[in-house]
């Protein structure tokens, strides 16, 4: 484990940028790490909420007058003015961006009260296109993760239970997987847990999407495999934990038991006769978690609330970078 002593204050890790050089939000600044000195080169541009492209060459971000894209080593350039869309959807833009796999587009949406209207922005004249993104019995979907160029995966919370029942419920009855396609401008239902199961997504690889699945108030979650051509679901037999990571070709995968005070981090290799790494232990609750390209070498950045030195009855936020690679 090593730490990276000289990040730039309250930094919270997005991914990595390439083997060499980590990438994320110091507040709101765009900063690239180098992975090895720990020597930061920040973006100058306040851009909260900022996504990386997938070539890595850019960045998107929205704020209230719209949404922006600029390059490494440009100057910022707004993609969309939401005062001058002919008209806008219902509610206040969430200025949520995720970029498609070949950079053409961007998924956002707007919110009003508890509906979403979710859309896609054409990256080269900011042209806003509507999606569909309703289903009877299920409530307002969050959009988690482009599958490739056509197909966008979203999770949705159902409003009634499988017999029909409507009392209320906050989280809902239970969450399931929806998919919107492009091209054929369907959005289906693509898991059918039963009531008090709720899935997510942790990311995928090749075409498997890696999904937690937690049942009720439970703290700990277990972890399955989704086939996105089938929507077949195998366990995972990985532990219980409160998040994972898996590396790009799906052979290991970080399990973490976080809380405020101190997290878990638990590799395992998911090749047969490679070895496990012995689990380690970071202050703080984890604010992010990304294997590098090669997936050779695993960054985690964390924050834990302390009490101030001489100030007992004070307490201050410290925020933590390290990288864990095989020796």
């Amino acid at each position: 484990v090593r730490p990276i002593l000289n990040a730039p204050r309250y930094f919270v890790l997005s991914g990595w940028v390439n083997d060499g050089t980590l990438w994320g939000l110091a507040g709101e600044n765009p900063v690239d790490i180098d992975a090895r000195t720990g020597a930061g080169t920040a973006w100058a541009v306040r851009a909260s909420g900022a996504r990386r492209s997938p070539d890595k060459s850019a960045l998107a971000w929205g704020d209230p007058s719209g949404i922006w894209i600029m390059r490494r080593g440009g100057r910022p350039r707004r993609l969309l003015t939401y005062a001058s869309l002919p008209q806008l959807p219902a509610g206040d833009p969430t200025n949520d961006v995720h970029w498609a796999p070949n950079g053409r587009r961007l998924l956002t949406s707007w919110r009003d009260e508890g509906n979403v209207t979710y859309a896609l922005v054409d990256t080269i004249n900011g042209t806003v296109e509507p999606i569909v993104t309703r289903l009877a019995g299920y409530g307002s979907p969050s959009g988690v993760l482009w599958l490739d160029d056509r197909r966008i995966l979203f999770t949705a919370p159902a409003i009634a239970s499988k017999d029909g029942s409507t009392d209320y419920r906050e989280s809902g009855w239970r969450t399931d997987l929806m998919i919107h396609d492009l091209g054929t401008h369907t959005y289906e239902k693509v898991t059918d847990v039963p009531d008090g199961v709720f899935l997510s997504v942790a990311g995928a690889f090749g075409d498997t999407v890696v999904a937690v699945r937690r049942s009720g108030s439970e703290n700990l979650a277990t972890f399955s495999l989704l086939d996105t051509q089938r929507w077949s679901e195998t366990p995972s037999g990985l532990t219980r934990g409160s998040g994972i990571a898996v590396t790009s070709d799906g052979a290991r995968a970080v399990i973490f038991r976080s809380d405020d005070v101190m997290s878990e981090v638990i590799i395992r290799s998911r090749r047969t006769g490679a070895p496990h790494a012995a689990p380690v232990l970071l202050p703080g609750r984890i604010s992010g978690a990304a294997w590098s390209p090669n997936g050779r070498a695993l960054a985690v950045s964390t924050m834990a609330e302390e009490t101030v030195e001489g100030s007992p009855s004070d307490r201050r936020a410290r925020y933590r970078l390290s990288v864990i690679e095989q020796p």
